[in-house]
């Protein structure tokens, strides 16, 4: 793995810990409802609206929107704002979601709780979806765990340096998710709702790593100009 990749890879595993303490905060904290991911929403919207639940339909559809509109606005973001490193708009919200949960009540519906997550988490997936050559998402592990096992069985079949680095990136990856996890978890039982201040501190760390990378990747560029003169 070249100096550049270990960069990448390091912002993308600080920022998989965001997405840990994102979804154990919202499991337990708000209803069992995952607000990483759409699969079980948009299941929840089908059936709402076949049983005639208005209510619950059009707060699921909120949801859909605000993980519909953090995806369109993270897809402009990186085409449109080329002198920014979109990744660090993606942190913004990622801080911004934090502060806003905080203040949302516990009493609250966990689904409409849960809108700011919605969006900041679809965005930070369009923001760090790959890194070393990888499709990777920091924000729920189904696939990482399907691409950690396939390099694992690969590498023991064929013992090729490209198989053992696909497990050993995704198995970070989900390792550093799950600290995050673990971490939010022993939050939750001091600070309950407010405990998502406590996610901030890995923010932070995920930004110092982006902005290393990032300056990794001007000097990348700089170098390569260099050379072509």
């Amino acid at each position: 793995m070249t100096e550049q990749e270990k960069r990448e890879t390091a912002a993308h595993h600080a920022l998989a810990m965001v997405g840990g303490f994102f979804g154990v905060y919202a499991l337990f904290m708000r209803g069992g409802t995952f607000g990483s991911s759409e699969t079980s929403n948009l299941i929840y919207l089908v059936i709402s609206g076949l049983t005639g639940s208005a209510g619950e339909f059009f707060t699921r559809l909120g949801a859909t929107a605000c993980y519909v509109a953090g995806i369109v606005f993270a897809s402009l973001g990186r085409r449109f704002c080329r002198r920014v490193d979109f990744r660090l708009c993606a942190l913004l919200v990622d801080g911004g979601a934090c502060l806003l949960l905080a203040w949302i009540p516990e009493e609250a519906d966990p689904v409409l709780a849960l809108y700011p997550m919605f969006f900041a988490t679809a965005v930070q997936w369009v923001a760090y979806s790959q890194a070393a050559g990888f499709n990777c998402a920091t924000i729920f592990s189904t696939n990482n765990l399907r691409q950690c096992t396939e390099g694992l069985v690969d590498y023991c079949c064929t013992r090729g340096e490209a198989s053992l680095k696909k497990f050993r990136f995704y198995g970070g990856t989900l390792l550093c998710f799950h600290v995050g996890a673990v971490y939010g978890w022993k939050c939750l039982h001091f600070w309950g709702v407010r405990s998502i201040y406590l996610c901030l501190p890995l923010v932070a760390v995920g930004l110092a790593a982006t902005l290393l990378d990032g300056g990794g990747r001007k000097r990348s560029a700089e170098t390569a100009k260099a050379k072509l003169r």
